[in-house]
């Protein structure tokens, strides 16, 4: 199935690529899209958020992140992003100790590195990287609440936490709707080798992520 997909989404991309008008060529001195086009310019910027789906074990998740950058030259980035689990709450597991249902939190980001090819036209190709780290940690779900007389105070015990070096490659297409903004969809790989939790494979969250992002800013 995973093979499907991402045979699926790199045909979309490479069609994507080829349906471009000849118009929108990288010879344009101008950045060209959907609704107007943008003037030149050598340096710009970004900000912008990102969301994913991947998939850790068996387990499906849901990614929230945020993204922004410096851009040089129309084809090089250099940033910082951010990116963290989003439904927690239902990533509960029962092997990793016997006494309590626990759940996953965290989240990893660091330094973004992207190339993008033929930025100018309204559909091109990026090729992100990021290199960095985060933590995974085991909360116990079994919650202990607390009446102060005033709210229910929630006393959440970590089980296990680790912190890990991680770095994800990967490809998307990119739209140029509006001159100040960029829609993405694509692929990337998750490589996470140091990651020690107990009761738990190192390869745990080493998995492919489908993702989709905007961006506003100069470009």
């Amino acid at each position: 199935m995973k093979k499907i997909s991402l045979a699926i989404m790199f045909a979309l991309l490479t069609t994507a690529i080829f349906a471009q008008d000849e118009k929108t060529s990288a010879s344009n001195d101008h950045i060209n899209s959907i609704f107007g086009n943008g003037k030149k310019t050598t340096v710009g910027w970004f900000v912008g958020p990102s969301a994913g789906y991947t998939r850790f074990s068996e387990s499906d998740v849901a990614l929230a992140g945020i993204q922004g950058g410096v851009i040089i030259n129309h084809n090089f980035t250099i940033g910082l992003t951010a990116v963290g689990v989003a439904n927690s709450d239902y990533l509960t597991y029962k092997q990793i100790v016997d006494t309590a249902l626990v759940r996953l939190e965290g989240g990893y980001g660091g330094l973004l590195l992207e190339y993008t090819l033929f930025p100018k036209s309204i559909v091109h190709l990026s090729f992100p990287l990021i290199i960095g780290g985060g933590q995974m940690s085991y909360i116990n779900k079994n919650e202990t609440r607390n009446w102060d007389g005033e709210e229910w105070d929630c006393d959440d015990r970590e089980i296990d936490k680790d912190a890990f070096f991680v770095v994800e490659p990967g490809v998307r297409a990119e739209l140029n709707v509006f001159k100040f903004m960029r829609l993405g969809v694509g692929v990337s790989y998750r490589y996470a080798p140091d990651l020690d939790l107990m009761n738990t494979s190192k390869s745990f969250i080493n998995n492919f992520t489908a993702g989709a992002s905007l961006k506003f800013g100069k470009f």
